[in-house]
């Protein structure tokens, strides 16, 4: 990551951490500001594979909500403490990640999508008929976990600074990831496939890398869920959320990283508010899509190249 990029991003992760001191932030504006940001996080970690390596994935609300269960799973049983809910959701969703794009990497195109439809639906089908997760109900009512002995996340605030914590780490890590050689490589493979397994790369399996990046960026903030959920459900595991959170990036940006955070948050933000006041929301949100992909094709944080600032993209 650049020094330019570190300090840009400095003041509006320090705004971020400063937001709960703002007069009238609520609980629930705390808990919508945790909402936007980690499917935020989730967009900028989809990104990794659609705005870079060219592959479109139908399939990471099964990454996510895997995240979900494996924290929810823990909790349910007494086993409090986050870092082995994380753990557990990394062993969790790398294996089934490592399945998946073994397989889903050996093909192009909407079979690659189609790959990772199936096996998402294939999660969902398991977790919604099975009554040991609690079946269609998935598992509720589940306790907070404790960051530190005696140090448990039960309050709005503790939520959201945990998931600050976890975008700036996760920003940070995909900043390098995408500005070192192997970010440079997948690029290449985005833009011509053939051409760089002629150059001598292994196609396979930088792709599969950048799926198994993908997912356990993704995988762990469904983990961080349940915390603040107190559940996790089949619900999660749909593939409209993988559609969801396609559209969060397209808001955004593709292949900006900082855009799929904006669209993830613009789109949790709007669901919620245009929710509170009609019954017919999705059709706001898909008017307001189409706009957005009529008009400003690279997204929000296209909106600075119309404005004749520098756009904020990572070419490599």
């Amino acid at each position: 990551m650049s020094r330019t990029l570190g300090w840009r991003a400095a003041p509006v992760f320090a705004a971020l951490a400063a937001l709960p001191a703002v007069p009238g932030m609520t609980d629930y504006y705390l808990l919508l500001a945790f909402d936007a940001l980690l499917f935020g996080a989730v967009a900028m970690s989809l990104d990794l594979l659609i705005g870079y390596t060219g592959l479109v994935s139908f399939g990471h609300a099964a990454f996510f909500g895997l995240g979900a269960y494996a924290t929810a799973i823990l909790l349910e049983r007494g086993i409090l403490s986050l870092w082995a809910s994380l753990g557990f959701a990394v062993v969790i969703v790398g294996l089934y990640a490592l399945v998946v794009s073994y397989f889903a990497t050996a093909r192009r195109g909407i079979y690659f999508a189609l790959l990772t439809l199936v096996f998402a639906e294939v999660v969902f089908t398991f977790f919604r008929y099975t009554q040991t997760f609690g079946g269609s109900d998935g598992i509720q009512g589940v306790p907070p976990p404790e960051l530190l002995p005696g140090v448990t996340l039960d309050t709005p605030m503790r939520n959201y600074y945990l998931i600050v914590v976890y975008l700036a780490l996760a920003w940070a890590a995909c900043r390098v990831l995408v500005g070192s050689h192997f970010g440079k490589v997948l690029v290449a493979i985005r833009e011509n496939e053939d051409r760089a397994r002629f150059l001598g790369y292994n196609v396979q399996r930088y792709k599969m890398a950048a799926c198994m990046i993908s997912a356990l960026l993704t995988g762990l903030g469904g983990a961080l869920y349940p915390g603040r959920a107190a559940f996790a459900t089949p619900d999660l595991l749909l593939w409209t959320v993988s559609g969801e959170f396609i559209i969060m990036v397209m808001i955004g940006g593709l292949g900006t990283l900082t855009g799929p955070v904006i669209g993830g948050a613009f789109f949790i933000v709007l669901q919620e508010k245009v929710s509170s006041y009609v019954d017919w929301y999705f059709i706001v949100i898909g008017a307001v899509l189409i706009l957005i992909v009529l008009f400003m094709p690279k997204g929000l944080l296209g909106l600075r190249r119309l404005l004749g600032a520098r756009p904020w993209r990572a070419t490599a």
